[in-house]
């Protein structure tokens, strides 16, 4: 499909929608926006005010014929004007960048922003301003985008229109419907996803991760990504667990660049990240010298899924040296200790956060399914004993989910079972309704589904009485399509100032659309059981030809 089809198409969809919710108008005229997309820059997004749409979509077809290939067309709707006063007091209680409404400063709509631009170039600020609007990154795209119309002045009761949007993005072939609902608005409509849409979205993300490691292995650690601000930080144990979600993205889609990548982090891992000591190995931050229970066990999840996938045992005695260092840091009550300090192996922090528990289990145990080195079982074992016996299932934390699914491969007891039950079951509403897309929830919901089908492969049904089997799975589904709403699709990328840089990449909205590299990293990993999860039943052949 060409411009001249897409824009005929997309006019076509915008006429049988205005039949549909009546009056599109706003004082009889069409209000329109077409964003030009831009790889290195910001979209061009001109708006058009006319009573003809045929009008403006001549309009329209000229600039596209100058300009691009790829473009987003948005037709305003649903218009309400109000107070300022009244718009900013639902701003400062809406959470922060989910004010999905578009925003006109005047009423002839000189001034009217798309939402996308709005929170793309962060003009919501936090509520403890009191005003939520940021006047001067305001003022500053209002003069980039040519939008001045004037000197703009905002009082308390100066009129301001709000709008919703219906939108279309062609992407060089086929044109795609966006949805104009509030928490999914702006993104592409995908009705079911279907194994190669997932498959296709891990190899997009797992690639993007490996862009972000560089010749000698070390990760760019993230951006803001409304003004392409890199993130000045650094973190072994995410470096550590990013590498590992690569790896799991190769396995999915067989792309050698990922994987040469991962190889690359690997060995900055393993040279400059990890100090060895007497037949000890230690994950070491490099800004304060801590050892971290967790960071010890990520590096294990990535050397032995390395190991695991391409059946090079390098890294087999590195890894076997971090888990001796993991069962050193157990207690005799089956507790961790959490941080240590090196290189005095001090004790820094006993307890620090619950992530490391389920993290340092599931490292020995991925560890163990390969050498099986019955020392590592033991200590995953004498764990749980305290996890049960402290009822750790109230976290609901996804890395005690992971565990308990992978203990109960070799330890099927009910005690282990009943523990990752309780682990989901309370938090499902919580999970299913959550406006975020927090990644870990789909890896917490898949790793129950799994356990849950362990537990019927071992006749064990009556342990799954009350538990709602039926709210997990529509839990999982909900949360793998609502997960899409923090993927840069290039509809939505091009409205940050350097959409190349964050294209395919996920990102936190309430954090200022921050895109780190463990942002990436849960979302592959929570798809790729996802995706195990939906093409358990097809045939290895059909497999084969997604790279599964």
């Amino acid at each position: 499909m060409n411009s001249v089809d897409a824009i005929l198409e997309i006019k076509k969809n915008i006429e049988k929608k205005a039949k549909q919710v009546g009056n599109m108008n706003w004082y009889g005229n069409w209000k329109v926006f077409l964003s030009l997309e831009r790889r290195e820059k910001r979209a061009i997004v001109i708006n058009y005010s006319n009573v003809s749409l045929d009008y403006i979509f001549k309009q329209i077809q000229k600039e596209t014929d100058k300009h691009t290939t790829t473009f987003k067309i948005d037709v305003a709707y649903q218009f309400e004007t109000m107070l300022f006063s009244e718009w900013n007091d639902i701003a400062l209680h809406t959470k922060k960048n989910y004010g999905r409404l578009g925003i006109s400063f005047d009423k002839g709509f000189y001034t009217a922003l798309l939402e996308q631009e709005i929170n793309g170039n962060a003009m919501i600020q936090p509520k403890e301003a009191g005003i939520a609007l940021n006047v001067e990154n305001l003022n500053r795209y209002l003069v980039q985008s040519h939008k001045e119309h004037g000197k703009l002045e905002i009082e308390a009761d100066s009129e301001i229109v709000v709008f919703d949007t219906i939108g279309f993005y062609f992407d060089g072939d086929a044109v795609l419907p966006l949805y104009s609902d509030e928490l999914n608005h702006g993104r592409r409509v995908i009705s079911q996803l279907k194994p190669s849409d997932v498959a296709e979205l891990i190899q997009q993300s797992g690639a993007y991760l490996a862009d972000q490691v560089g010749v000698n292995g070390e990760f760019i650690y993230g951006y803001f990504s409304c003004f392409d601000k890199k993130i000045q930080h650094y973190n072994s144990l995410r470096h550590a667990s990013s590498t590992y979600s690569m790896i799991e993205s190769y396995e999915v889609s067989g792309d050698d660049k990922i994987l040469r990548a991962a190889e690359r982090a690997l060995r900055f891992l393993a040279i400059d990240l990890i100090r060895e000591k007497e037949n000890r190995a230690y994950v070491i931050e490099r800004d304060n010298n801590e050892i971290k229970l967790g960071a010890n066990a990520a590096a294990i999840l990535a050397f032995s899924k390395y190991i695991q996938v391409t059946k090079n045992n390098n890294y087999l005695a590195l890894c076997q040296k971090l888990a001796h260092a993991i069962c050193d840091q157990q207690q005799e009550n089956g507790q961790f200790v959490h941080v240590l300090e090196y290189p005095t192996l001090a004790i820094k922090d006993a307890f620090r956060i619950i992530y490391y528990d389920g993290e340092a289990v599931l490292g020995l145990l991925r560890l163990y399914a390969i050498d099986r080195d019955s020392r590592w079982l033991d200590v995953a074992t004498n764990a749980f004993n305290h996890f049960i016996e402290k009822e750790y299932w109230k976290n609901h934390d996804h890395w005690l989910s992971y565990c308990t699914n992978e203990i109960t491969k070799y330890l099927p007891e009910d005690r282990y079972f009943e523990f990752g039950l309780k682990n989901a079951a309370g938090r499902l509403d919580f999970i299913h309704d959550r406006e975020t897309t927090f990644p870990t929830f789909l890896e917490l919901t898949v790793a129950t589904h799994d356990m849950c089908e362990r537990i019927e492969a071992a006749n064990k049904g009556y342990l799954l009485q009350g538990f709602n089997r039926e709210k997990l799975e529509q839990t999982i589904e909900k949360r793998a399509d609502y997960q899409l709403n923090g993927f840069f699709y290039p509809e939505l990328a091009m409205y940050y100032k350097n959409p190349a840089r964050i294209m395919h990449s996920f990102f936190i909205r309430h954090h200022s659309f921050r895109v780190r590299i463990d942002d990436v990293e849960h979302n592959i990993s929570g798809y790729c059981r996802y995706l195990n999860r939906i093409t358990a039943n097809l045939p290895e052949k059909k497999k084969e030809k997604m790279h599964l």
